[in-house]
């Protein structure tokens, strides 16, 4: 019996599909991820389903761009938001944006991010959520 070919065989054919996040397989990593305070932040709006690009969010965290595409990389290495193209069509921007499989409203419409090993809330504040259909 060839033990290491048949543990080969079975990691690869554990392994997610190309955009699936385990967060079981490190819970702590999604908590340090969206525990910042800026990265919270950028969490709150992404939640609404419309992607936003680094100076958009950089404005609204009160953070420097510089400072905001670290933050985006902390979020992006924990697979809780994506890299997406800009809505706009302008391929020289690039956005962010948290999976819709992600995105929640509870009984009063609150958002909410489920990322199966946390649930994060936003609050009271309730505003329009795009649908990924939507059009502006």
């Amino acid at each position: 019996m060839n033990f290491q070919v048949s543990n080969t065989v079975a990691a690869s054919s554990a392994t997610p599909a190309v955009g699936a996040t385990d967060f079981f397989a490190n819970p702590g990593k999604v908590l340090q991820a969206a525990g910042d305070p800026a990265r919270w932040a950028v969490l709150r709006e992404l939640a609404y389903g419309k992607p936003l690009s680094l100076q958009e969010l950089a404005a609204k965290a009160r953070r420097t761009p510089n400072q905001m595409g670290k933050h985006l990389a902390v979020l992006r290495a924990a697979g809780l938001v994506q890299a997406v193209p800009s809505p706009d069509g302008d391929g020289r921007k690039q956005c962010h944006a948290v999976p819709e499989t992600f995105r929640r409203t509870d009984a009063e419409g609150r958002l909410m991010l489920d990322f199966g090993v946390c649930l994060l809330r936003f609050g009271d504040e309730v505003r329009e959520i795009v649908s990924p259909t939507a059009k502006d």
